[in-house]
């Protein structure tokens, strides 16, 4: 079932020059050429950013949804009591709340999989996205990126939307996991790992509608360091022309958020055009989502 992304909102802290850090690997020269010199740090809570959102949604949708679902990894807000504050902040208090956590910056792809489930039995779902680092390490202990404090949220539909521009489709989404899988798994090892988890997924959205990667414009990552972006595109099959890099320079890692910022942005920014086809890749721990969407509108 396709299902339509609109109403994309997103929110960030303020930036804050990473070599200001003052964490091992801060200074590292190799953070200008992968776009990183600065993160954002916000003053607001984890919950505050994700009620804001959610709250612009709506109001930018038109539309009321039934199911409001939460994704975050920070610890102190993965309640249901949090997800309730979000419904009641976007003023939808006859709303069904729902929590989902553990696959941390791949929580979009759980996000959409699970969308895609309840749209079976509502008209619209309202996904929303939110995590900080306020008050622990930035720099990730993986050298993936540097994290920033964020939030985003987007309204799911069964039709297609009347909302605003930029709009998009969503025809198939896949996970492939490996529970095998871990942080600490460097070198030859974890790269092998990641090529096997990207190729699983790859895989898996063949079997399930018959896309591969050269049927793709575009395949677009969360904002990880460049070699790694390009190391996880290769992994999954795709062509280094077909990478498409996001507002790192802008935002650098904001967690689980940075697919639907980085779909709003270049849609604004013309980088994407109507009809253009974007494989999504939203990876976690242990997971690796694939996404087949459609610009519709921009």
């Amino acid at each position: 079932m396709t299902m339509y992304l609109s109403a994309i909102t997103y929110t960030h802290g303020a930036p804050r020059p990473i070599r200001e850090l003052g964490e091992a690997g801060s200074d590292d020269p190799q953070l200008k050429e992968d776009l990183l010199e600065l993160c954002c740090e916000s003053s607001v809570s984890v919950l505050d950013m994700a009620c804001d959102v959610a709250k612009q949604t709506v109001a930018a949708a038109g539309v009321t949804p039934d199911m409001v679902v939460y994704a975050t990894d920070t610890a102190e807000d993965r309640t249901m009591d949090a997800v309730k504050s979000i419904a009641d902040a976007a003023g939808l208090k006859s709303a069904v709340p729902l929590g989902a956590s553990g696959h941390a910056c791949g929580n979009f792809g759980l996000l959409l999989r699970l969308a895609a489930g309840l749209l079976h039995d509502s008209a619209a779902v309202l996904l929303i996205t939110s995590d900080g680092a306020r008050g622990g390490p930035r720099m990730m202990s993986d050298n993936l990126s540097v994290l920033s404090d964020g939030a985003a949220a987007v309204l799911v539909t069964r039709d297609a939307p009347a909302a605003p521009a930029p709009a998009f489709a969503v025809h198939d989404v896949v996970i492939a996991g490996d529970l095998s899988r871990r942080s600490d798994h460097a070198g030859l090892y974890g790269q092998r790992q990641a090529v096997q988890l990207g190729r699983a997924a790859a895989a898996a959205l063949r079997a399930k509608s018959g896309a591969v990667p050269a049927d793709f414009a575009w395949a677009m990552f969360n904002n990880y360091r460049l070699a790694t972006q390009r190391f996880l595109s290769g992994a999954a099959g795709f062509k280094a022309p077909q990478l498409l890099l996001g507002p790192v320079a802008e935002h650098a890692h904001s967690f689980a958020a940075d697919l639907l910022v980085n779909c709003d942005v270049l849609s604004r920014s013309k980088a994407l055009s109507p009809g253009d086809r974007v494989a999504l890749s939203s990876t976690g721990p242990h997971t690796w989502a694939l996404a087949d969407v459609e610009v519709l509108r921009t």
